[in-house]
């Protein structure tokens, strides 16, 4: 570099020189507990400790500590569970001069043992409830037991408990490439430095309240604790099941993982900053959390007291990991440990204050990664992490240099593991990768090692999280050059996940669970998957325990943590009845209300009334200004009048058993009503004679239904000259893609003398949505749609004679990539089809509007909301289920609801869709709202959007009752665009049905073309490595029309000059 250059890059990385506030980490705790005695420390749950409470309790176990010649140099340990006797032990530590190792008991015996052995601890502070535990370890130390009720004894410190800033403070143990974890001791200073300077930058203040969500054993523990408790915040820890503290909660720090899971940020209203650490941050993340918290990025290794670096992150800046703390230096070096110029790539070293002075009983990694700073700060930490300088002033992360890893957000040795697995007396060799950045893979030989003996013995050695989720036996392990493994040949082979399958009702449900909560498909997860292997963190445990409660299956984060295993999970839980929604059936005033402004409609004393859904309510409106709006025609083909009457006979016991068939509507001055009528009496089937079928669909189209119709279905007996028909008249009112399936498959068991299946009623499902939070899906509406703006494909500027088109008949192509080829992509691109549907579409729509911000309508099927028996379809589709089970409830679920993506042309397609899959479950929460709520709830008065994408992967209806292709048919649409995507045998089955007063025929053929370029795009790159700006290139075909386009013919001129 210049000398000018490298000026610059110097002053870029070091932070200012400083003096600390304090001498020693706990000393700031120690002030406010005699300055604010009774101000709240740390809570639990319904237990907490003031701050004159808990430094009082920290002194009594301290004295203990003491008697036993605990004091500076020493080691403690303290070993329990999440609870209010952690900080008290840790306290107490430091207070005798001695450094704290604080650990989960929840690790395995053999690792606890090892850690307590290796640190060369010389007590260890526990509760009574895990005293046997510590004692059945066998350490040889002495066991200090809390009691939080009252101190027993004052502590008076003498000299050899007066700890230095260059002492001690605490002991972390992170994974290790030796096969062992290893050891990091981090000193007073270097403590009192990270959370003093991060306590001031994440504005905790007295009054705030600090949610401790991070696992205690970890230092992401002591950040939350010191820096809460250096300022005289509340600390606020979670317990193991529950996460309903965080609603009480100003500030937050977790990994972008734990964050992701949270949902909907307005959830929690009294959030004011939060702060992500450990792994890499989602750009559609960062944009969900950023305009309604304030939103840091954190980095720093725990060599390093956990942080060195952080940045306020906003909506329209890059993410990055700021600038470097004060008294801490970060410099980018190249092989040869030399500064590189701002933007280049090279490795993090770290030095300063915060470097630990090396791992404990590993001077050769010490010396390897502890290294001579050539700049004159002292040592400097090599971190191993791949980064850049920016000319800002900011640092930015790109990736990982040696074997380890982050997984899902957790820290991971693959040597450790490998090391693990040889531990099985019978493994000769061992290796672990991360395949596809989703899955830890164990490779062993020899091959036929019993992978459920090898499972369980790397899981007593090993966290939850390092035990690989799959296992690939070899013959023989491949070798490179210098006979080391070759991890290049493990990372080509192909590798598929072994599900085996699913077996119980309760398996059923938990896989789903799981899927759901973890954004996995049901597909990969089998009787031996390992929930956090899959990714499941406490945090996600958590979030599976309520949906099991909504479910009726009682299940605790204990068992899930013990177990981990599907089946062993599925075994542990004991089934209660399922949760029924509080009914919506109008009062008796309303009945009587409703009865009064329609006398004569039905029988009321028999009628049971119930309000509509929006969806319905949006459709009625429609149909009261249109008599034809959402009227479905089916014409079945009959032999003669024998099979007529079977017919009839047939739709009439359809229309008595399904209540949903027997439903009128009404509108009143108080609203909008459903009701049902309790019998068929008034129920006709006319049978008309007319010269064509046609003839009689125009006509009966015409009649359509209005409200007070005695029915929204009918069926009517055609005779023409060329056969009989029966022709089913229904209102989308009363049913669904899905519905209409039901319907003719139960006809066909009528008619086949086979007796109907029990369906739940429709009103189960106005029950959950009447129950639904408006205030909740009003404010996700309007964090959703958050300065959106309405994305229009209407040709704006074309005469209206190029715009003028008689066809309506729909465009349709089938897309150039096959089922299976577009399965394979979602599957590896962790998302639906219907998913990678939706982002092709999305891009479609960018690449001719030329708008970042993409807003379209999508039809959502609703068949997952949390209804008995709404739908058993996720499991059919693998399990063979009979199919009278594939979806029980009849009726129309849909909603047409918005989809926003909004793209970035520096990220990966892998990153883009990892945001929408994000999405899934806000948005599946909350989309029963009308699309004139979301409308009026955003200011929006016009069309929010133009184009409409329609997934229908329905089941097929029996074969023994399909409905005839109806001659003449007339095909229109709302929208400017309806895209009508089928799963079919070879591919996806494309309809695209337009309004020509609105765009040229030969523009939505354009646009449904380019569609199916984009999917064959993704499905091309389905690694998803591809940046989104690659999704622009044209079609050849669009390629060769525009550069036809854009040139004039070649003509002789008539004269030289």
């Amino acid at each position: 570099m210049s000398p000018a250059q490298t000026t610059l890059v110097r002053a870029a990385s070091s932070g200012p020189e400083v003096a600390l506030p304090f001498g020693l980490l706990h000393h700031a705790f120690e002030a406010l507990a005699k300055a604010r005695p009774h101000a709240r420390a740390v809570e639990i749950q319904d237990r907490w400790l003031s701050y004159g409470e808990l430094d009082a309790l920290a002194n009594s176990v301290a004295s203990d500590l003491a008697h036993l010649g605990v004091c500076v140099g020493s080691r403690v340990a303290v070993i329990m569970d999440r609870c209010l006797e952690f900080p008290i032990g840790l306290l107490a530590a430091l207070k005798v001069g001695a450094a704290m190792m604080p650990l989960d008991v929840g690790f395995p015996a053999a690792r606890l043992a090892f850690m307590v052995a290796d640190a060369g601890v010389c007590a260890v502070v526990t509760t009574r409830r895990f005293r046997q535990t510590i004692v059945d370890l066998k350490l040889a130390v002495d066991v200090v037991t809390i009691d939080a009720a009252t101190p027993k004894s004052e502590f008076v410190p003498s000299a050899c408990h007066m700890a230095t800033k260059l002492d001690e403070a605490y002991i972390v143990y992170t994974s290790g490439s030796t096969g062992k974890p290893k050891g990091v001791p981090v000193l007073h200073h270097s403590a009192v430095n990270s959370m003093e300077r991060f306590g001031g930058i994440l504005e905790i203040k007295e009054d705030s309240r600090v949610f401790q969500l991070m696992a205690i054993g970890f230092d992401g523990f002591q950040a939350d604790m010191w820096e809460s408790l250096s300022y005289g915040a509340t600390l606020v820890m979670r317990s193991e099941d529950d996460l309903s503290a965080l609603s009480t909660a100003s500030n937050l720090t977790c990994t972008p993982t734990a964050l992701s899971l949270l949902g909907d940020p307005n959830q929690y209203p009294q959030l004011k900053v939060v702060a992500v650490a450990g792994e890499a941050f989602p750009v559609a993340l960062k944009d969900l959390w950023a305009p309604r918290v304030k939103l840091f990025n954190l980095y720093g290794p725990s060599e390093c007291a956990i942080m060195t670096h952080g940045s306020r992150l906003s909506l329209t800046e890059s993410i990055a990991i700021g600038s470097v703390l004060p008294n801490v230096h970060c410099y980018v070096l190249d092989d040869n440990h030399r500064q590189v110029p701002f933007g280049i790539l090279g490795e993090f070293y770290l030095s300063g204050i915060c470097v630990s002075p090396g791992y404990i009983n590993l001077p050769e990694m010490t010396e390897d990664r502890f290294l001579v700073d050539p700049f004159g700060h002292g040592r400097m930490y090599k971190t191993g992490d791949l980064g850049r300088l920016l000319p800002n002033g900011q640092f930015e992360i790109a990736g990982r240099q040696d074997s380890q890893v982050k997984l899902k957000g957790y820290r991971i040795e693959l040597d450790e593991v490998a090391n693990a697995m040889m531990q099985h007396l019978s493994v000769k060799s061992a290796a672990a990768i991360v395949k596809d950045k989703t899955h830890l893979v164990g490779y062993f030989t020899p091959a036929h090692v019993n992978v459920d003996a090898l499972r369980q013995c790397v899981a007593d050695q090993l966290p939850v999280y390092m035990v690989p989720a799959v296992w690939v036996g070899l013959d023989d392990m491949p070798q490179n050059s210098n006979g080391k493994i070759d991890v290049k040949v493990l990372q080509s082979m192909d590798v598929s996940v072994d599900v085996e399958t699913l077996e119980t009702d309760v398996e059923l449900k938990m896989a789903t669970v799981w899927a759901n909560v973890l954004g996995v498909n049901v597909s990969e997860i089998g009787r031996q998957s390992s929930f956090f292997a899959l990714g499941g963190d406490s945090l996600s445990v958590v979030r599976v325990i309520a949906a099991c409660k909504a479910l009726g299956l009682a299940l605790s984060g204990g068992q899930m943590t013990k177990e981990m295993l599907l089946w062993r999970v599925a075994k542990a839980v004991s089934t209660h009845r399922q949760v029924d929604w509080p009914s919506a059936m109008a009062p008796e005033a309303t009945k009587v209300s409703v009865e009064a402004e329609w006398p004569h409609v039905v029988n009321w004393p028999s009628c049971v009334v119930y309000p509509v859904t929006p969806l319905q309510a949006g459709m009625l409106y429609a149909t009261i200004n249109n008599r034809r709006s959402y009227v479905l025609q089916n014409a079945v083909h009959l032999a003669d009048a024998l099979e007529a009457a079977k017919f009839e006979a047939g739709f009439k016991a359809l229309v008595q058993q399904h209540d949903i068939l027997r439903t009128t509507f009404l509108t009143t001055s108080t609203g909008m009503y459903q009701v049902i009528r309790p019998d068929i009496q008034e129920l006709e089937v006319p049978t008309v004679a007319v010269a064509s079928l046609a003839d009689f669909l125009e006509d009966d189209l015409a009649r359509g239904f209005y409200t007070a119709d005695k029915f929204f279905v009918r069926l009517t007996i055609v005779n023409t000259d060329k056969g009989h028909f029966g022709v089913l008249t229904i209102h989308h009112c009363l049913y669904d893609g899905w519905s209409m399936t039901m319907f003719w498959n139960d006809l066909a068991d009528l008619l086949d003398g086979k007796p109907l299946p029990e369906r739940p009623s429709f009103r189960h499902v106005v029950d959950y949505i009447q129950a639904q939070d408006t205030r909740a899906a009003e404010e996700f509406w309007r964090s959703y749609l958050n300065g959106v703006v309405v994305t229009s494909l209407e040709t704006n500027g074309i005469p209206r004679n190029c715009l003028a088109d008689s066809s309506d008949q729909p465009l349709s192509i089938d897309t150039t990539a096959c089922l299976s080829s577009l399965s394979e992509a979602a599957q590896t691109l962790r998302v639906t089809v219907a998913e990678l549907v939706k982002f092709a579409w999305a891009a479609t729509v960018r690449k001719y509007t030329r708008q970042n911000d993409v807003v379209f309508g999508q039809v959502v099927a609703n068949r997952d909301i949390p209804v008995h028996d709404v739908d058993r379809y996720s499991f059919s589709t693998r399990m063979k289920l009979p199919s009278n089970v594939l979806c029980r409830i009849l009726g129309p679920l849909v909603s047409t609801v918005p989809c926003r993506v909004q793209f970035d042309d520096i990220l990966s397609v892998t990153a883009m869709l990892e945001g929408i899959r994000l999405e899934r479950g806000a948005v599946s929460s909350h989309s029963h709202a009308s699309l004139i709520d979301i409308k009026r709830w955003n200011g929006i008065e016009g069309d929010l959007f133009d184009s409409l994408l329609v997934y229908q992967n329905v089941p097929t209806a029996s074969s023994k009752v399909r409905p005839v292709d109806q001659p003449n048919k007339m095909f229109s649409t709302d929208h400017t665009l309806e895209i009508i995507v089928t799963p079919a045998a070879a591919g996806l089955s494309c309809c695209a049905l337009y309004k020509p007063s609105a765009i040229p025929r030969d523009q939505a053929r354009w646009m449904l073309e380019e569609f199916d370029f984009t999917l064959s795009q993704i499905c091309c790159n389905k690694s998803g490595g591809m940046a989104v700006s690659e999704l622009w290139t044209m079609s050849p075909a669009q390629t060769t029309l525009v550069r036809a386009a854009s040139s004039g013919p070649e003509v002789a001129l008539p004269f030289g000059l």
